[in-house]
């Protein structure tokens, strides 16, 4: 997960808002990279999509990092 003292690139954090969309049923919001790892985690928990509903918020958080950085490396 994140930490909240990271800053994130604004392309970065669009695409994961992007990509969470995919894997939430709300994706996350624009101020989520202010969040702590305990807030984004609930959060996550929370807006599972129904396929994604039994797993760890990790886990979900790793396919929404995955895939944004794969969306990215196709864009460039």
């Amino acid at each position: 997960m994140m930490s909240k003292k990271v800053v994130i690139d604004p392309k970065i954090k669009d695409d994961l808002i992007w990509a969470s969309g995919h894997f939430l049923c709300e994706s996350l919001p624009g101020n989520f990279d202010k969040w702590t790892d305990k807030k984004l985690n609930k959060f996550i928990e929370d807006n599972p999509w129904e396929p994604f509903q039994y797993w760890p918020a990790n886990l979900i958080w790793d396919e929404i990092l995955g895939l944004a950085h794969s969306m990215r490396e196709y864009v460039k």
